[in-house]
């Protein structure tokens, strides 16, 4: 049986068992604010001075130290405003350690403040939005923190930017909304695809019809229809995993029923306990549209393992948004304490797996990961 390393271990115990705190009192009490931030410190110096650990560090690494000093300031600037540019990577992430590189820091400082941005943008919005923020980092965890803030820090970043985008999704504002988008793709492409996330969100939904929804989409799934977007899709970026990422792809994809049925667990509870929630959850129906788009997208891409996973990341990135809301809404503690304990029982299966097809790979484990504040 293989365990990743006790700094993780530690954390993900503590959160798992004060998520049972969260589901077990009194609805109107709240997450205190030192705790729910200290585990977010927690996790950005176990991440963001960790020590050639993760699947793309090497790259990046290389990236920071002989690709980026010789990047030149108007290059930048015309990849800003779209125009032909030598650079083939964003322009914000270039910019990011371009700026980081001039002031003489190592790299491990630009792992520092990657960290900072991406762990404390998307927990801010957890903090507001969820009924049980600490049950939303556990759901965030595996394995969010680990393949993307631990690993594809591009992507991180343009998830987080999406996710911080929801404060303007409600409060209906457009332009800040697009500025946002902006933003997260200048750090990874693929985000253009929450682009519609704004529009999306006040669809008027059902039971019904998020049920029709999600069975259209799993009876289109066979006819890879995405086939016909193949030319856009190509561009956005997807060909740069690093094999350590595409080794935990390709789990998935053998095991197919692997998440085919974590899908269906959440359509399943968005249609059983739609209105429900909506009565209790405020913006209930904005978070819920944008998981919808992301089930569905998942169904519809479920043939190529790649696309159903980076490309539908961004909606999926409100699953720990979500799902607390749900179990909050529940009016029958039993059936609440089950609907929680159920993902608490699978968050622990997700780690013994991502700890056996991952851990090592990503250096995640005893043996092999570091940190720079006590490793030699």
């Amino acid at each position: 049986m293989e365990f990743l390393h006790p700094v993780f271990t530690i954390v993900f115990v503590f959160l798992i068992l004060y998520s049972f705190v969260e589901v077990n009192r009194g609805d109107d009490s709240r997450t205190p604010k030192f705790i729910f931030w200290s585990i977010a410190v927690y996790l950005i110096v176990i991440v963001g001075y960790r020590k050639y650990v993760g699947p793309d560090y090497p790259v990046y690494e290389a990236m920071y130290n002989e690709y980026f000093p010789t990047v030149d300031y108007r290059q930048l600037i015309d990849k800003m405003f779209f125009q032909r540019s030598r650079i083939d990577i964003e322009w914000m992430y270039a910019m990011l350690n371009k700026w980081v590189y001039t002031t003489g820091l190592p790299f491990k400082e630009l792992t520092l403040i990657i960290a900072v941005i991406s762990i404390c943008g998307k927990l801010a919005v957890y903090y507001k939005n969820s009924k049980y923020p600490v049950f939303s980092i556990l759901l965030f965890m595996i394995p969010g923190f680990f393949i993307g803030d631990s690993g594809h820090m591009r992507q991180a970043l343009g998830m987080t930017v999406c996710i911080l985008s929801f404060r303007f999704i409600k409060e209906r504002k457009v332009w800040w909304y697009l500025l946002c988008i902006y933003v997260a793709y200048a750090f990874h492409k693929s985000t253009i695809v929450f682009l519609p996330a704004y529009w999306l969100a006040i669809i008027p939904m059902s039971s019904g019809r998020i049920f029709y929804s999600v069975m259209v989409c799993v009876i289109l799934s066979p006819f890879q229809i995405y086939n016909a977007f193949s030319s856009f899709l190509s561009t956005l970026s997807l060909q740069d995993l690093s094999n350590g990422y595409n080794g935990y792809i390709n789990y998935e994809s053998s095991a197919s029923s692997f998440m085919d049925g974590l899908m269906l667990v959440f359509s399943f509870l968005l249609i059983t306990y739609d209105k429900v929630a909506c009565q209790k959850i405020y913006y209930y129906e904005y978070m819920r549209n944008i998981l919808i788009t992301g089930v569905c997208l998942y169904f519809i891409m479920r043939s190529n393992p790649v696309f159903s996973t980076r490309l539908v990341g961004s909606y999926l990135g409100f699953v720990p948004l979500v799902i607390p809301n749900i179990v909050n809404a529940i009016d029958n503690k039993n059936t609440k304490r089950l609907v929680h304990l159920f993902f608490v029982i699978f968050m622990i299966f997700y780690y013994f797996v991502f700890a056996k097809y991952q851990g090592n790979a990503g250096r995640f484990t005893p043996d092999r990961y570091q940190n720079f504040l006590w490793s030699n």
